[in-house]
């Protein structure tokens, strides 16, 4: 398992598998605001998101930030609430506000957290526990790439061809990723 396309397709099947659902949901929910035309808005705000977790994942790596995983895996859902609440206010749907930026961020390092655990145990034991780290993480950001490119193709049928309103779209991700993120946050209650 030390081979740099190993891990990579590691790290992009982590992405697209429904055991992802959280990061997953979180990039959606992310994403819910912005209309297709500002894909590039898009694409800086899962740029944040990358940063933040890749900052976690490597400082996990090093063994220079520990935490409780079940806390993380609390903490996770409670970002996707907190993302579609925002979606929701008029500070969240301001399509100039640098906001969102600095949110996806601050979330990506809890993200990045939850990341750790799970690279934490494909590379148990081997040697190759640096070299995984680049590929590991490219291939998380291929997944994520691919869940960008494929939300930004239905919003694009939705509204543009289906003709459903903008702020319905948003709505109805934020709705739906408030609800599932609830469950979520119910399901793994540290306290």
């Amino acid at each position: 398992m030390g081979s740099f396309g190993t891990y990579l397709q590691l790290g992009y099947e982590h992405i697209v598998n429904i055991a992802a659902l959280d990061h997953v949901l979180f990039i959606l929910v992310l994403m819910a605001v912005y209309q297709p035309k500002n894909w590039l808005k898009v694409v800086l705000a899962i740029t944040f998101f990358t940063i933040g977790h890749s900052i976690t994942l490597t400082l996990s790596t090093l063994d220079l930030v520990k935490f409780d995983m079940k806390l993380i895996e609390f903490l996770i859902p409670v970002t996707i609430m907190v993302t579609a609440l925002f979606n929701l206010t008029a500070a969240g749907q301001d399509q100039s506000s640098k906001t969102k930026y600095w949110l996806a961020g601050i979330f990506g390092l809890i993200h990045g957290l939850g990341f750790a655990n799970y690279y934490g145990m494909l590379t148990l034991g081997e040697s190759s526990y640096w070299s995984a780290l680049l590929p590991f993480n490219l291939g998380v950001e291929l997944g994520q790439l691919l869940v960008v490119f494929l939300f930004l193709i239905i919003t694009i049928i939705f509204q543009q061809i289906i003709h459903v309103k903008h702020q319905s779209w948003n709505l109805f991700f934020s709705g739906a990723g408030f609800g599932l993120s609830l469950v979520m946050i119910l399901e793994n209650w540290p306290f």
